[in-house]
């Protein structure tokens, strides 16, 4: 059943609609990701029913993605639940030489579920364990001015929300905002990049919490200014390395009122780096990066300086009519390692220290364009911290995954280009390989190009 529009001719050219379908039949031996000793085994089901909308004209393209969430247990039946999202993208040329990129979304989802449709190459965040929903909102603009054939000046404007609820009988409830905008510039060179960018957040965590937690009920301010330079390096159309660093300053301002008497506030300074390569070529894709970085964790109510490393890879397997140009099978594989610290909000110091690793393996197949199916497995470790001014509890998860992923009609007639800010080469272009398309889109993401998903 196709549900495009044909009534209007001009408006059937320029645009399509389309029914969207993803689920996950899984196992897990730690349905609700609690700490050892409480975790308990499962078979949830989850399926996600959407419609995907794409509207294209000369110098503007417009994506909507609608999707519903149904998870439902087979010995946890009362936790069942029924969730959804939506995102928004769109993409201007007011001119030759300028670019402006807007997204918003806004969602819902249980929070040890969201690995589900997550980008396996994501670094894995601290959350906290049980029972966990989480309601999430965020909305992005992006603009790109070429100034001269070498310069490239950049602005952002965003700002993202996020709620969580435990869903205890005296629950814990979350509540985190963030704004914030940058400003930079970006010279090339024949085969470099230099960059320079200066932005500044604003960040809200406040946590209410039953009379007799163990950690109260308290609200945090803080402005995070933050100076990042960049160097990227093209040893070839397949290769590309680049390199970061900078500093962050955590200013915390305001009076908690939960907390009068806390004391006099401090600010902090922390540095940030980076180093990250990728590497496309018809046998596969692979993406490495090693990253400190300071983050508001909204699942927590909580900064973070975080130390993670990722690697991926992605390898089009020639079979039953594919090729590695256009492969039907795709092997995936994926590693993220991460220590996060918690910033504390008195002192500003680092605090506590948590260790997270998340491992997935596994394949997609394409049985036609618009209709796949993949298995995968999930290990996922954190480690707990009862003594740290948030506590959070550790955790150990493995799942195995059955997925699959429908899309009709198949094609669609136009797309908002990604923006992947260390996955360009120094020129700006995306990384490919030479004389030759990408193997496929988003080999990694596992999307096939439907739009992101995080």
């Amino acid at each position: 059943m196709s549900l495009s529009f044909t009534a209007a001719p001009a408006l059937a050219d320029r645009g399509s609609i389309h029914v969207t379908a993803t689920g996950d039949l899984a196992f897990t031996d730690n349905v609700f990701s609690e700490q050892r000793g409480d975790q308990n085994s499962d078979l949830f089901i989850q399926i996600r029913p959407g419609v995907l909308m794409s509207y294209g004209m000369p110098r503007m393209i417009h994506d909507l993605n609608l999707e519903g969430e149904v998870t439902g247990y087979a010995v946890h039946g009362d936790d069942a639940a029924i969730t959804g999202r939506a995102a928004w993208r769109a993409l201007f040329l007011p001119s030759p030489r300028t670019d402006v990129t807007l997204q918003a979304g806004a969602g819902s989802s249980l929070l040890n579920v969201i690995s589900v449709i997550a980008a396996p190459d994501q670094a894995p965040g601290l959350q906290p364990t049980g029972a966990v929903t989480a309601m999430t909102a965020d909305a992005s603009e992006s603009f790109s001015y070429q100034a001269t054939r070498e310069l490239r000046l950049t602005q952002q404007l965003f700002a993202r929300a996020g709620r969580s609820d435990d869903n205890l009988e005296e629950p814990t409830i979350t509540s985190s905002r963030e704004a914030g905008a940058d400003v930079g510039g970006e010279h090339s060179f024949e085969s470099s990049a230099l960059a320079l960018e200066i932005g500044a957040s604003v960040v809200r965590f406040e946590r209410r919490a039953p009379a007799m937690a163990m950690q109260g009920s308290r609200l945090d301010r803080q402005t995070n200014p933050r100076v990042r330079a960049r160097y990227r390096y093209d040893f070839s159309r397949k290769l590309s390395l680049g390199v970061d660093g900078g500093l962050v300053n955590v200013r915390p301002y305001g009076t908690d009122p939960y907390n009068p008497g806390a004391g006099d506030r401090k600010n902090g300074v922390f540095p940030i780096a980076g180093l990250n390569a990728q590497y496309i070529d018809e046998w596969g894709v692979a993406t490495a990066s090693i990253r400190r970085d300071v983050t508001p964790n909204l699942f927590i109510a909580q900064n973070t300086v975080n130390d993670g490393l990722t690697a991926a890879a992605a390898f089009p397997i020639a079979y039953n009519g594919g090729t590695r140009r256009v492969p039907k099978l795709v092997v995936v594989g994926a590693l993220a390692l991460q220590r996060t610290r918690l910033i504390d909000p008195i002192t500003s110091d680092a605090t506590s220290s948590f260790g997270l690793a998340q491992f997935s393996v596994g394949f997609q197949y394409a049985l036609r364009p618009g209709l796949s199916y993949g298995v995968r497995y999930e290990l996922m470790l954190q480690d707990g911290d009862d003594s740290a001014s948030m506590p959070v509890q550790g955790f150990m998860r493995n799942t195995i995954f059955a997925t699959f992923r429908i899309r009709y009609p198949e094609d669609v007639a136009f797309h908002v280009p990604r923006r992947k800010r260390n996955g360009l080469r120094a020129g700006g272009q995306e990384l490919s390989p030479i004389g030759a398309e990408p193997v496929i889109p988003d080999l990694i993401e596992g999307d096939g190009g439907d739009g992101d998903r995080r």
